[in-house]
């Protein structure tokens, strides 16, 4: 997403998997795909080669599919669907993301250790964007999103809260969180974010709060809001963790949905 008319991603790949879909991915996709040209793919990967196992899967994993499709059937988007076997899940979405041509891949966010190494790996293997999400609430009621920032958001984040807050007509407020320093510089910093959001369409507010704990701080934060946004880029405070033990830690005391997105090309830190 690069063009400032772009209204939505073009192709949206959603994995499934044999259960119903307790992260609200499905409605998510109908959010964030252009409702002018967008498709969204949902793929179900099966890892179990043999023939009683697979049958089970391909059966499990067609009927999910199939529920999503229907959901965004019922909201006039094209979808497709695919069951793929392949040799770990990992490999399995990569591989139909390359073929798709994704431009953005959505995944959920659960607390079981091998889907956060999973995320982990497509957040850094993936040559699209990656969004990954944990629902408090369907996605379409979001009013209000909090972004925290400590570096001006890059363009590609900044159009994709521009499609969140235009689809879901939700207010955006960017915030920075600050200990002991100079309170004045953290106003001029969120003062610029608010510009370069409003270049895209958006009229953000700002805010500034005290907080020693950057986990504990985003928590009370997000109490007040539907929706957070958050980065996984260097400049955050994710230095030393993309998607483990810190990222786990902000998501459990968060008060609302988070959403990580990670924007094609974007160099994550090292774990």
């Amino acid at each position: 997403m690069t063009n400032p008319n772009d209204i939505g991603y073009e192709r949206v790949l959603v994995p499934v998997g044999d259960k119903s879909d307790p992260n609200m991915l499905t409605e998510l996709s109908s959010i964030l795909v252009d409702p002018r040209r967008g498709t969204v793919r949902f793929t179900h990967v099966t890892t179990d080669r043999s023939f009683v196992g697979s049958q089970e899967n391909w059966r499990t994993g067609s009927a999910s599919v199939a529920e999503s499709q229907h959901t965004l059937r019922e909201e006039d988007i094209e979808s497709t669907g695919t069951i793929r076997t392949a040799s770990s899940a990992v490999n399995g979405i990569l591989e139909e993301a390359s073929e798709y041509d994704a431009d953005a891949i959505l995944i959920g966010w659960t607390d079981k250790d091998s889907v956060s190494s999973l995320v982990d790996k497509l957040l850094r293997k993936a040559d699209c964007d990656v969004v990954v999400f944990r629902a408090d609430e369907d996605p379409m009621d979001t009013d209000s999103i909090l972004v925290p920032v400590v570096v001006p958001p890059d363009e590609n984040r900044l159009q994709m809260l521009a499609i969140m807050s235009h689809r879901t007509n939700a207010s955006v407020t960017v915030a920075t969180l600050v200990d002991d320093g100079d309170e004045q510089e953290s106003r001029d910093f969120l003062e610029r974010s608010v510009e370069r959001l409003a270049a895209y369409g958006v009229q953000a507010d700002a805010e500034l709060a005290h907080a020693s704990d950057v986990t504990e701080g985003l928590g009370r934060l997000s109490a007040d809001y539907d929706l957070m946004v958050i980065g996984t880029s260097r400049g955050w405070w994710l230095t030393k963790s993309l998607f483990g033990r810190k990222t786990d830690t902000i998501a459990a005391k968060a008060q609302c949905s988070v959403l990580m997105h990670k924007w094609r090309g974007e160099v994550p830190p090292e774990s």
